[in-house]
């Protein structure tokens, strides 16, 4: 009786464990609808990219929404909005472009951050203004805006 109770128990602890990870992965990303997303900035092409892109996932050497970095994420976002290329990776984008004081951002300006982190150590992102830049940031938040304030 003693070993038929135990079995019971472990299937019942088998089934709620496998309920329980499935409805954890059955939950998707809702975002609200675009028209409840506040405006990010005067450019509508800008912040149209920035809402379609908002929670799509990193992956490190991406370049679809299936999954995209930092570096290919500003690479897209300078393509699609200003029509301007951009090299491949973070340091390279970095050669491309002057360097200015944080205070005197605007937006659209390319940011860049030294990351030990990153696999190349390097991190960017694109500055929206208020001090906010749009970002692929990490494989657990995908793209996201953050604030320059933040660690």
């Amino acid at each position: 009786m003693r070993k038929y109770k135990t079995q019971i128990l472990a299937l019942t602890a088998s089934i709620l464990f496998w309920l329980l990870c499935y409805s954890c992965t059955a939950q998707t990303k809702q975002l609200p609808a675009i028209d409840s997303f506040p405006i990010l900035t005067p450019d509508t092409t800008l912040n149209n990219f920035v809402y379609h892109w908002l929670g799509k996932p990193y992956k490190l050497g991406g370049r679809t929404e299936k999954g995209i970095d930092c570096s290919q994420f500003n690479k897209r976002l300078y393509s699609d909005v200003y029509k301007i290329q951009l090299e491949n990776v973070c340091y390279r984008q970095w050669d491309q472009t002057q360097r200015i004081p944080k205070d005197s951002l605007q937006i659209g300006d390319l940011v860049f951050f030294r990351s030990r982190q990153s696999p190349s150590g390097w991190h960017c992102g694109t500055y929206i203004g208020e001090t906010m830049f749009v970002h692929a940031a990490n494989r657990y938040e995908g793209v996201k805006v953050s604030s320059l304030h933040e660690p």
